[in-house]
């Protein structure tokens, strides 16, 4: 009872901070995104918070059910856990892994997506205009800089063309009633705030895969049930990476092995949303009449599959070779040295010293 109340404990207390605190870094990005140089910076915005709240709660519930894999690793892995405690303990944690996993996709996730197609049409981002006083560049080479801003977004100014430079001097020309909008300072307000941040290739990508996923998960979910049970599939996978806890002796590789597969399934599912699997993959699609994505349903059955097989196989494996230890330590201490050093909290887990 002390484990899973600890483990529901630990699970509800990542989910509630971890969404409030990216729930306000994605207010932060967002006020950068409409923020304009020359202009007063403002990023508290409670429709920001609320679209960051509802963006990140299905990354973090994801993040937290792999925590709960590595918080009973954790518990298993103490000086103070007996082995006869540690079947009691993956018992206990596998049973609470799949009761936040049901309660996540089916009551959580829908009760998200449907808040989220309510607010479909509030809280639309208004990109400012741009302030006068300041060159900015375009992709294209040419500088604008604006000595007048109407309000209906066009601006009066010069810009400079520096592809036609010659001796150092480039072109210089006066225009009026010109639209501001740039495509070179997308997804920005601003182009000079969009050079300023320079967001990290590898960070754009990993929310180009999230964001691809969101945006197929709320299509699954207003597609039906059939459609939304497919999508929700990968619940069984990550179920199955409980047992990648066995797969070493070092807590550390199990740690950093479970994160890998989670990366790989994901990245698997995200690939089959961009019709980027085999062809012979991709074929199975409309194989199952009641499916219609049937192939992605396959492949998180196959990898549900061969994770659960490899996860058992392993916990067999490490077990046994965990008692048959502790049964050597006891008949080399003796039986009355056996019972004091179970006192004294002695005993070996099942995933040290293997």
């Amino acid at each position: 009872m002390k484990t899973a109340l600890s483990l529901v404990i630990s699970y509800l207390s990542f989910c509630a901070f971890g969404i409030v605190i990216c729930g306000f870094l994605y207010m932060v990005c967002e006020g950068l995104v409409t923020f304009v140089v020359g202009h007063p910076m403002s990023f508290f915005s409670l429709d920001f918070f609320k679209k960051g709240l509802v963006f990140s709660t299905p990354a973090v519930c994801v993040l937290a059910h792999i925590r709960l894999i590595l918080k009973v690793l954790k518990i298993n892995s103490s000086k103070k856990v007996r082995v006869s405690e540690v079947d009691r303990n993956l018992v206990i944690g596998l049973l609470v892994l799949m009761l936040s996993t049901s309660l996540s996709w089916f009551v959580l996730f829908p009760a998200v997506i449907n808040f989220a197609n309510s607010q479909h049409n509030s809280g639309i981002v208004k990109m400012n205009p741009v302030s006068t006083g300041y060159f900015r560049e375009s992709d294209s080479g040419l500088v604008y800089y604006y000595t007048d801003v109407h309000d209906d977004g066009t601006a009066d100014g010069i810009v400079f063309d520096t592809n036609k430079a010659e001796s150092g001097n480039p072109d210089v020309v006066q225009f009026s009633n010109l639209t501001t909008a740039s495509v070179s300072a997308y997804p920005y307000s601003d182009v000079l705030v969009k050079i300023a941040i320079q967001t990290p290739k590898g960070v754009s990508d990993v929310f180009t895969v999230y964001t691809t996923i969101l945006r197929n998960a709320r299509k699954s979910w207003n597609d039906g049930l059939p459609s939304w049970l497919v999508f929700s599939s990968f619940a069984l996978v990550l179920v199955s990476m409980y047992g990648f806890q066995f797969s070493s002796s070092w807590r550390l590789i199990n740690s950093v092995f479970i994160f890998i597969v989670a990366a790989f399934a994901i990245f698997l599912n995200y690939l089959y949303f961009v019709g980027k699997l085999p062809s012979f993959v991709t074929d199975l699609d409309y194989s199952v009449p009641v499916f219609v994505n049937s192939a992605l349903l396959f492949v998180n059955l196959a990898m549900f599959v061969v994770f659960t097989a490899f996860g058992i196989v392993m916990c067999v494996y490490r077990r046994r070779k965990a008692k048959r230890a502790a049964l050597l330590e006891g008949a080399d201490a003796g039986y009355d040295d056996e019972v004091d050093a179970e006192e004294e909290g002695e005993d070996d887990s099942a995933f040290e010293g293997e």
